[in-house]
């Protein structure tokens, strides 16, 4: 991510967050991180190779450590490059 993605997710916050206070500690002392980072399905402990993955962006209490992670491709900092599949199932 880049300073612009930074932006546009405090942005994204601003617009559906407002000023919520943290839910653990009650302070308005938010961070962004400034790296999107990825989330893998769970699958027993085993690396799944080519599977799902969800791209988060922490959003951390700078009073407690509490973190929230947004999705960055609802926020529109990650675009959706799912590949669809043609109507005879070739990609």
């Amino acid at each position: 991510m880049n300073d612009n993605d930074v932006n546009k997710t405090i942005q994204w916050l601003t617009e559906k967050w407002g000023d919520r206070p943290c839910p653990m500690c009650g302070a308005i002392s938010w961070q962004v991180e400034s790296h999107a980072y990825q989330m893998m399905e769970f699958s027993e402990g085993n690396l799944v190779v080519g599977g799902p993955v969800m791209p988060l962006i922490p959003v951390i209490c700078r009073h407690c450590g509490n973190t929230i992670l947004v999705n960055a491709i609802l926020c529109g900092v990650v675009k959706n490059e799912k590949k669809e599949q043609k109507n005879d199932g070739t990609k």
